[in-house]
C-alpha cells in the first residue's frame, strides 16, 4: 500500500518527529531514496527507523534486556558476550539507522541499515523484507554482492573492536530454502518474492564455507585486515523480524 502521509507508515514516539524527517530527506547519490520508500508499506527502511528508534529511546534497564535477546535469537543464545554483563553506559551504546561508513584500508563505503557502535564492539545489520540481496555485478560495476560489502567494509572500519553482522529477514534462512510448486514459485516470483532465497544461500556461503573450508569468506575478504577468519564466521548472525518485534514488545512491558 502506498500512504499519502508518510508519517502513517511509521511508528513516531513523541518529540522524534523532526529526526524521521531528517532521515527520510538523506540524499545518497543524489537520491532521496528513503523519502520515496517512507510512503509504501513494503519499506525495509521505514520498519528498521520505527523499531530500532524505539529500542533507542528506551529507559537503559529495559533497552539491554531488548538487545541481548536480538544478540540471543540471532545467534542461537551461541554469542561470545552480553550487553548486561559489559556494563555499557547508555551513552556508550549508540544505535544509527542509515549511516554511511567508509573503509580505512579500501576505497570502499556503504550505507548500513542499522548499526551499534560500542567501545570495543561493532555491529552491522542487513535488513531484507521482502527483497532479496543485490549481487555483485561486472557490467555496472558492483564488484561484491551486499553481504560481502558489509563484511568488508565493516571489519576494514572497526578500528581492533570485534566485529558482528546480523542479518535481518522475514523467516530463518534454513525456510528460505524450501523449494516451492512452480505455481507456487509462479506466483511468488511475480511478487519479487522468489528470490529471497539469495539472502540465505550466500549468508550460508560465507559463514559455512565449501567442503569443511572457509575459502568463499577468505576470497571475498582480500585486501581486508582481519581476524582469523573462522572468528568472522562465528560472527555472522540471522535475526527474524518476528524476533525483532516480540523483544520490542516485551521491553514496552511496564
Amino acid at each position: 500500500m502506498i500512504y499519502s502521509d508518510y508519517k502513517r507508515n511509521h511508528a513516531i514516539l513523541k518529540g522524534r518527529e523532526n529526526a524521521l524527517h531528517a532521515f527520510l530527506n538523506q540524499n545518497y547519490k543524489g537520491i532521496r531514496h528513503k523519502w520515496k520508500n517512507g510512503f509504501s508499506s513494503h519499506s525495509e527502511d521505514a520498519l528498521t527507523w520505527s523499531c530500532f528508534d524505539i529500542i533507542n529511546l528506551l529507559p537503559y534497564d529495559k533497552k539491554i534486556v531488548v538487545l541481548d535477546e536480538l544478540i540471543e535469537d540471532a545467534f542461537q543464545g551461541g554469542c561470545n558476550f552480553t550487553f548486561k554483563n559489559q556494563a555499557y553506559t547508555n551513552n556508550q551504546i549508540k544505535i544509527f539507522v542509515g549511516k554511511k561508513y567508509e573503509g580505512l584500508t579500501t576505497n570502499e563505503a556503504t550505507e548500513v541499515d542499522i548499526s551499534i557502535e560500542l567501545p570495543n564492539r561493532l555491529i552491522f545489520f542487513e535488513a531484507k523484507l521482502y527483497s532479496s540481496i543485490s549481487l555483485a555485478d561486472e557490467t555496472k560495476a558492483i564488484k561484491y554482492d551486499q553481504i560481502a560489502k558489509k563484511l568488508r567494509v565493516g571489519l576494514d572500519v572497526c578500528h581492533g573492536k570485534e566485529f558482528y553482522f546480523i542479518f535481518l529477514d522475514i523467516a530463518p534462512a534454513e525456510l528460505l530454502f524450501l523449494r516451492k510448486s512452480k505455481k507456487e514459485a509462479s506466483h511468488l516470483g511475480k511478487m519479487g518474492f522468489y528470490d529471497k532465497w539469495k539472502s540465505a544461500w550466500w549468508f550460508n556461503y560465507y559463514k559455512k564455507g565449501r567442503n569443511n573450508s572457509l575459502k568463499p569468506l577468505i576470497n571475498c575478504l582480500e585486501g581486508i585486515k582481519i581476524d582469523p577468519y573462522q572468528k568472522v564466521s562465528q560472527n555472522m548472525g540471522w535475526l527474524t523480524w518476528s524476533d525483532l518485534y516480540k523483544s520490542i514488545l516485551r521491553g514496552l512491558i511496564k
